[in-house]
Protein backbone atom coordinates (compact mmCIF):
# COMPACT_ATOMS: atom_id res chain seq x y z
CA UNK A 1 0.00 0.00 0.00
CA UNK A 2 1.30 3.50 -0.80
CA UNK A 3 0.54 6.13 1.81
CA UNK A 4 1.52 9.72 2.40
CA UNK A 5 4.30 10.31 4.91
CA UNK A 6 2.67 13.60 5.85
CA UNK A 7 -1.07 13.44 6.43
CA UNK A 8 -3.13 15.33 8.97
CA UNK A 9 -6.62 16.28 10.01
CA UNK A 10 -7.21 19.96 10.73
CA UNK A 11 -9.66 20.58 13.57
CA UNK A 12 -11.54 23.60 14.90
CA UNK A 13 -10.04 25.44 17.87
CA UNK A 14 -13.12 27.60 18.56
CA UNK A 15 -16.86 27.12 18.49
CA UNK A 16 -18.90 28.77 15.78
CA UNK A 17 -20.86 28.26 12.60
CA UNK A 18 -18.94 27.27 9.44
CA UNK A 19 -19.41 30.26 7.12
CA UNK A 20 -16.96 29.46 4.30
CA UNK A 21 -15.46 26.27 2.88
CA UNK A 22 -12.93 26.96 0.14
CA UNK A 23 -11.83 23.46 -0.89
CA UNK A 24 -13.30 20.03 -1.44
CA UNK A 25 -12.01 16.47 -1.72
CA UNK A 26 -9.35 16.16 -4.43
CA UNK A 27 -8.51 19.87 -4.53
CA UNK A 28 -4.88 20.96 -4.39
CA UNK A 29 -4.12 23.38 -1.56
CA UNK A 30 -1.01 25.50 -1.03
CA UNK A 31 0.52 26.02 2.40
CA UNK A 32 -1.11 28.96 4.20
CA UNK A 33 -4.25 29.10 2.06
CA UNK A 34 -7.53 29.61 3.90
CA UNK A 35 -9.46 26.36 3.81
CA UNK A 36 -12.33 27.07 6.23
CA UNK A 37 -13.72 30.14 7.99
CA UNK A 38 -15.69 29.99 11.22
CA UNK A 39 -18.04 32.80 12.26
CA UNK A 40 -15.91 34.96 14.52
CA UNK A 41 -18.54 37.31 15.92
CA UNK A 42 -18.61 35.84 19.44
CA UNK A 43 -14.81 35.70 19.78
CA UNK A 44 -14.53 39.22 18.32
CA UNK A 45 -16.95 40.50 20.96
CA UNK A 46 -14.94 38.76 23.68
CA UNK A 47 -11.74 40.37 22.33
CA UNK A 48 -13.41 43.81 22.29
CA UNK A 49 -14.58 43.33 25.88
CA UNK A 50 -11.05 42.34 26.93
CA UNK A 51 -9.60 45.42 25.27
CA UNK A 52 -12.14 47.64 27.05
CA UNK A 53 -11.22 46.06 30.39
CA UNK A 54 -7.54 46.81 29.67
CA UNK A 55 -8.34 50.48 28.99
CA UNK A 56 -10.38 50.67 32.22
CA UNK A 57 -7.56 49.09 34.23
CA UNK A 58 -5.00 51.44 32.67
CA UNK A 59 -7.11 54.43 33.74
CA UNK A 60 -7.34 53.02 37.29
CA UNK A 61 -3.56 52.47 37.23
CA UNK A 62 -2.99 56.12 36.31
CA UNK A 63 -5.20 57.20 39.19
CA UNK A 64 -3.46 54.84 41.64
CA UNK A 65 -0.04 56.10 40.52
CA UNK A 66 -1.10 59.73 40.99
CA UNK A 67 -2.53 58.98 44.45
CA UNK A 68 0.66 57.19 45.48
CA UNK A 69 2.84 60.09 44.30
CA UNK A 70 0.63 62.62 46.15
CA UNK A 71 0.80 60.53 49.32
CA UNK A 72 4.61 60.33 49.11
CA UNK A 73 4.75 64.12 49.04
CA UNK A 74 2.26 64.38 51.89
CA UNK A 75 4.27 61.93 53.99
CA UNK A 76 7.44 63.98 53.38
CA UNK A 77 5.54 67.00 54.72
CA UNK A 78 4.21 64.88 57.63
CA UNK A 79 0.54 65.38 56.66
CA UNK A 80 -0.23 61.62 56.49
CA UNK A 81 0.99 58.49 58.23
CA UNK A 82 3.30 55.81 56.82
CA UNK A 83 0.31 53.47 56.92
CA UNK A 84 -1.64 55.70 54.51
CA UNK A 85 1.34 55.72 52.13
CA UNK A 86 1.64 51.93 52.39
CA UNK A 87 -2.04 51.56 51.49
CA UNK A 88 -1.70 53.76 48.41
CA UNK A 89 1.46 51.88 47.37
CA UNK A 90 -0.39 48.55 47.69
CA UNK A 91 -3.28 49.91 45.61
CA UNK A 92 -0.80 51.10 42.97
CA UNK A 93 0.92 47.68 42.80
CA UNK A 94 -2.45 45.92 42.63
CA UNK A 95 -3.49 48.17 39.75
CA UNK A 96 -0.22 47.33 37.93
CA UNK A 97 -0.86 43.62 38.38
CA UNK A 98 -4.45 43.96 37.15
CA UNK A 99 -3.28 45.72 33.98
CA UNK A 100 -0.70 42.99 33.36
CA UNK A 101 -3.29 40.24 33.80
CA UNK A 102 -5.85 41.95 31.59
CA UNK A 103 -3.29 42.62 28.83
CA UNK A 104 -2.47 38.89 28.85
CA UNK A 105 -6.18 38.06 28.68
CA UNK A 106 -6.68 40.45 25.77
CA UNK A 107 -3.78 38.79 23.96
CA UNK A 108 -5.38 35.39 24.47
CA UNK A 109 -8.72 36.71 23.17
CA UNK A 110 -7.02 38.13 20.07
CA UNK A 111 -5.28 34.80 19.48
CA UNK A 112 -8.58 32.97 19.82
CA UNK A 113 -10.13 35.31 17.24
CA UNK A 114 -7.40 34.29 14.77
CA UNK A 115 -8.54 30.66 15.07
CA UNK A 116 -11.69 31.55 13.10
CA UNK A 117 -9.61 31.45 9.93
CA UNK A 118 -8.28 27.93 9.36
CA UNK A 119 -5.29 27.71 7.02
CA UNK A 120 -3.52 24.76 5.42
CA UNK A 121 -0.48 23.77 7.51
CA UNK A 122 1.31 22.51 4.37
CA UNK A 123 0.64 22.13 0.66
CA UNK A 124 -1.14 19.01 -0.50
CA UNK A 125 -4.40 17.43 -1.54
CA UNK A 126 -7.69 17.42 0.39
CA UNK A 127 -8.46 13.79 1.22
CA UNK A 128 -11.67 14.31 3.22
CA UNK A 129 -14.00 17.15 4.12
CA UNK A 130 -15.70 16.50 7.46
CA UNK A 131 -18.04 19.53 7.62
CA UNK A 132 -20.70 21.25 5.58
CA UNK A 133 -21.46 24.94 5.23
CA UNK A 134 -23.65 26.10 8.15
CA UNK A 135 -22.65 23.33 10.56
CA UNK A 136 -21.43 24.17 14.05
CA UNK A 137 -17.74 23.79 14.66
CA UNK A 138 -16.62 22.95 18.17
CA UNK A 139 -13.08 22.75 19.54
CA UNK A 140 -11.54 19.48 18.40
CA UNK A 141 -14.10 18.81 15.67
CA UNK A 142 -12.33 17.62 12.49
CA UNK A 143 -12.77 19.98 9.56
CA UNK A 144 -10.61 18.56 6.74
CA UNK A 145 -8.00 15.90 6.18
CA UNK A 146 -5.17 16.42 3.75
CA UNK A 147 -1.95 14.79 2.61
CA UNK A 148 1.25 15.78 0.85
CA UNK A 149 1.65 13.58 -2.26
CA UNK A 150 5.31 14.57 -2.75
CA UNK A 151 6.51 12.09 -0.10
CA UNK A 152 4.99 8.62 -0.16
CA UNK A 153 6.01 5.34 1.46
CA UNK A 154 5.20 1.75 0.70
CA UNK A 155 3.69 -0.33 3.46
CA UNK A 156 3.54 -4.11 3.16
CA UNK A 157 2.58 -6.98 5.42
CA UNK A 158 5.43 -9.48 5.65
CA UNK A 159 5.27 -12.90 7.30
CA UNK A 160 7.42 -13.05 10.43
CA UNK A 161 9.44 -15.92 8.97
CA UNK A 162 10.74 -13.68 6.15
CA UNK A 163 11.66 -10.62 8.26
CA UNK A 164 15.25 -11.75 8.93
CA UNK A 165 15.94 -12.38 5.24
CA UNK A 166 14.56 -8.98 4.23
CA UNK A 167 16.57 -7.19 6.92
CA UNK A 168 19.73 -9.02 5.86
CA UNK A 169 19.29 -7.84 2.27
CA UNK A 170 19.41 -4.21 3.51
CA UNK A 171 16.68 -3.15 1.08
CA UNK A 172 13.90 -2.38 3.54
CA UNK A 173 13.43 -0.89 6.98
CA UNK A 174 11.32 -2.90 9.32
Amino acid sequence: VLEAVRQSTVSAQIAGRIVDIRFDVGDAVRKGEVIVRIDERSVSQAAAASEAQVREAQAALGNARAQYERNRQLLAQKFISQSALDQSEAAYKAAQARVTALVAGAGAAATERSFATVVAPYGGIVAARHVELGEMATPGKPLMTGFDPSTLRAVANVPQAQVAAIQASGRARI
